[in-house]
């Protein structure tokens, strides 16, 4: 059975993400993770939730990353979630070190 949408925030606002979480429409909500948009498209009474997923795709295919560059995470357990989150935040912080030495 698919996370509600109180499960599934209460995920991304846990603070050992740092997400800052942000509104898009008056019912669609975001999170972002230093600039950088992580999770998409959270709404109340829907089970349509994405984590980006582009730049793991590269080290890892264990997930289905649509053209778009998205995991779309309607069927994932919490423990599945974290464990993408963790993944996804590492790559970004990997990206922005090497983006600060100029790579």
């Amino acid at each position: 059975m698919a996370l509600s949408f109180d499960q599934k925030i209460a995920i991304f606002e846990d603070s050992q993400y740092g997400m800052e979480r942000y509104s898009i429409k008056p019912d669609k909500t975001n999170f972002r993770y230093k600039g950088k948009v992580i999770v998409r498209e959270l709404r109340e009474g829907s089970t349509v939730t994405y984590v980006w997923g582009k730049d793991i795709a590269e080290f890892t295919d264990r997930y289905r990353v649509d053209e778009r560059g998205w995991i779309h995470v309607h069927d994932f357990t919490e423990d599945e979630i974290r464990d993408l989150l963790v993944q996804v935040l590492a790559t970004q912080d990997k990206i922005g070190k090497q983006e600060d030495k100029g790579y």
